[in-house]
């Protein structure tokens, strides 16, 4: 892969966790004490498909499943870096985000119900962005976001049929017209997913 697309991925990468993931998975790695291949393990991936995914060389894992865990992990470490979680706790909340599922899509492509995993019927965590920009989230013990959930499954369905770059050129198009709904395709298909959830918080004009 040359370096133009490698740099376009990391781009996307950058809008949907803000960082790179090549960045933000080594200061997962740092902060949980695991190697890269006991990431993957956690994610439920192949180290070598999370290594792609880290130079750059996919935009996105494509296993709902682990693209969810992933998004609990980065989760989690803001948690512990904010305080709210104990440092202590982590690898209970790192076992539960490895043993939880996401069904994602059904066959004839409608979202399926938020995941929840066996041991408190509720995620660890959810949301992207461990690094700069990244939403917050519920503090340990409160429950799952439901405003951060639904913006993560409606940003995995919108993703899920079009890529970044054409979602933005779709809210070109709508933004003489219909500029609302070329901002909820702007921000929740290509923006960060602190601007995400701000947008899902907003009350209707």
């Amino acid at each position: 892969m040359d370096a133009t697309a490698i740099a376009r991925n990391q781009e996307l990468q950058r809008q949907w966790y803000g960082a790179p993931l090549g960045e933000l998975c080594r200061e997962l790695c740092d902060r949980f004490g695991m190697t890269q291949s006991g990431l993957a393990e956690t994610l439920g991936i192949s180290p070598a498909m999370l290594s792609l995914v880290m130079r750059g060389q996919r935009a996105r894992i494509a296993n709902p499943d682990a693209a969810a865990r992933l998004s609990a992990v980065l989760h989690l470490a803001q948690e512990v870096r904010a305080g709210t979680v104990p440092a202590g706790d982590a690898p209970r909340a790192l076992a539960e985000i490895r043993a939880s599922r996401t069904p994602g899509q059904d066959s004839m492509g409608a979202v399926a119900p938020p995941p929840r995993p066996a041991s408190e019927n509720r995620p660890a965590g959810a949301g992207a962005g461990a690094g700069a920009g990244a939403g917050a989230g519920p503090g340990a013990g409160a429950g799952p976001d439901p405003d951060l959930s639904f913006a993560l499954r409606l940003r995995d369905l919108l993703t899920s049929r079009a890529s970044a770059v054409d979602i933005l050129a779709a809210a070109a198009l709508l933004d003489a017209d219909h500029p609302g709904l070329a901002e909820v395709l702007r921000v929740c298909g290509a923006g960060r997913t602190d601007e995400a959830v701000a947008l899902v918080r907003t009350p209707r004009r």
